[in-house]
């Protein structure tokens, strides 16, 4: 799941180019090499109430009743800052953002872990040609504070040799779509689509980096954490892995074959 992002740009004007948005309040713009999702800090979004603005949001959505926010993070812990969209429909948290409160989230990358056995290597996935991802999300607000959780899919190929384990990604639309994202007139089925049909065709690169970039409880908001580090065994393993699911594909599709070419009826 995504509980750590990078957002490097030193001033809020690439992203107010990438975004096609300006900020609210661009006093507030504050970069960062990492920030860890449970510290709940500041993240930024353009929202469904005002898509030509970007706000400052806090990342971890709590339900819009809530009372104490912090004592609810704890009991959400890594709920409140990932929300899994198959079930966004259905969450308390998120049953009627999704339909009224819906965000685009913009950062420069993020970090997922990769597993050899019970052993962690995080990996730095971000776009190559473009400044930043839009990742999906919604949100809360609650005596004015906007409060917001990315959503999450299934991993596509991609992301299921960097996110090996659980095998989730944060949703990364198409920058095509990001506006659309956040078109109050969008309906059920159209918000369906733009989550499982519209993934990013930005270019992307993924590669290992210090192995406390996953460590919640370390202060790792320093360039050297944006490093590219070496393990040989995680390059041994990863081609294995690509081995193994072009065997896998290579069979589904002799399996669909022979299905085709099978008639039912005799």
């Amino acid at each position: 799941m995504c509980y750590s992002t990078s957002n490097r740009e030193k001033t809020q004007a690439q992203m107010e180019r990438e975004m096609e948005a300006t900020f609210r309040d661009p006093t507030l713009y504050d970069p960062y090499y990492w920030m860890n999702g449970f510290s709940h800090g500041k993240i930024y979004g353009m929202t469904q109430e005002a898509p030509d603005k970007i706000d400052v949001m806090t990342w971890g959505i709590v339900e819009p009743w809530t009372k104490d926010v912090k004592e609810r993070w704890k009991k959400l812990a890594g709920k409140s800052l990932n929300t899994q969209s198959e079930y966004a429909f259905d969450n308390n948290r998120s049953e009627e953002a999704i339909l009224k409160r819906r965000v685009v989230l913009p950062v420069t990358g993020y970090f997922e872990p990769y597993h050899i056995k019970k052993e962690s290597f995080p990996h730095l996935v971000q776009p190559i040609h473009e400044s930043y991802f839009g990742l999906l999300g919604v949100y809360n607000v609650i005596d004015g504070i906007r409060y917001t959780s990315i959503l999450t899919t299934e991993a596509n190929r991609f992301m299921q040799q960097v996110h090996n384990s659980k095998k989730r990604q944060p949703i990364m639309l198409d920058p095509y779509h990001w506006k659309d994202w956040v078109d109050p007139n969008l309906n059920d089925s159209l918000i369906r689509q733009l989550m499982f049909q519209c993934d990013t065709d930005q270019e992307i690169e993924a590669f290992t980096v210090s192995k406390s970039a996953t460590n919640s409880r370390a202060d790792n908001n320093v360039p050297e954490i944006l490093e590219r580090k070496h393990f040989p065994e995680v390059i041994a393993q990863q081609k294995y892995d690509v081995q193994q699911m072009d065997t896998y594909n290579e069979n589904l599709d002799n399996l669909n074959s022979g299905f085709e070419s099978t008639s039912l009826f005799g």
